[in-house]
C-alpha cells in the first residue's frame, strides 16, 4: 500500500456561521490554514508534515471568533500568509497525486476556494464520498459522532498534545485515532476509490 495523506483545513468563520451554513452577509469559507501529514499507509508512521497559512481575500481581517477558536492571530497571518494559489500549489506538491483524506468535506472547502479565487476545479478533483473518513470512524467508533477532528484522539482515550482547531494538530488527532481503531482490529480506511466506509 502506498503512502497516505491526512489533511485538515481552517477557514474563516463567525459566531453561528456553522449553524447558518455560512449563509450570512459576506460569509465565505475562505481558507486560512492547511495542515497535513504524509504517512506510511502500512505502519501509519509519519513521514512528513505540512502546514501553511493562506490569506483570505473576501474577509482579510480574521474575526475574534475565529482567532479565539484556532489561536491563529491576524499578525501571524499578515506576516506569514500566502495567497491561495501559491498555498494550493504547495499543498498539491506535498500530496504528490495521492488522495487527500480528511475528517469531513475539506476537499470541498478547497474546491470552493478555487472558485472564489477564479481558478477552475480540476475534472479529477477528489470527491467527499471518496476521501471522507467520517463514515469509517462512525462505523468503527460510534462514540465519535458529533466529535470534531481535533478531539478524536482524546475521545478514544489516546493521550496527544496538540493544538485543537489547527490544521496540523487536527490531522495528527485523526491519525492517532485511526491508529487506535486499527490496533483494536478495524480495517484500514485508506482504500482508494472505495470511500472510507469499509
Amino acid at each position: 500500500m502506498p503512502d497516505a495523506i491526512i489533511f485538515d483545513t481552517e477557514f474563516t468563520s463567525w459566531e453561528g456561521a456553522m449553524a447558518r451554513k455560512w449563509s450570512g452577509p459576506n460569509e465565505y469559507r475562505e481558507l486560512v490554514q492547511i495542515g497535513a501529514v504524509r504517512i506510511d499507509a502500512n505502519s501509519l508512521e509519519v513521514l512528513e508534515t505540512f502546514e501553511i497559512l493562506t490569506k483570505p481575500v473576501r474577509n482579510p481581517q480574521l474575526s475574534a471568533y475565529f482567532i479565539g477558536l484556532t489561536g491563529i492571530r491576524q499578525d501571524q497571518l499578515d506576516a506569514n500568509g500566502l495567497d491561495f494559489e501559491t498555498g494550493l500549489a504547495q499543498f498539491m506538491q506535498f500530496i504528490g497525486g495521492l488522495p487527500p483524506w480528511s475528517y469531513g468535506g475539506d476537499v470541498s472547502v478547497l474546491a470552493e476556494n478555487m472558485q472564489l479565487n477564479g481558478m477552475p476545479v480540476p475534472a479529477d478533483w477528489p470527491t467527499i464520498e471518496a476521501t471522507n473518513l467520517v463514515p469509517w470512524f462512525h462505523k468503527h467508533a460510534p462514540q465519535t459522532k458529533g466529535i470534531n477532528s481535533g478531539r478524536l484522539a482524546s475521545t478514544l482515550g489516546v493521550p496527544l498534545k496538540i493544538t485543537e482547531h489547527t490544521g496540523l494538530g487536527d490531522s495528527l488527532s485523526i491519525l492517532a485515532a485511526i491508529k487506535e481503531l486499527m490496533r483494536q482490529g478495524a480495517s484500514s480506511p485508506f482504500t482508494v476509490g472505495q470511500g472510507a466506509g469499509g
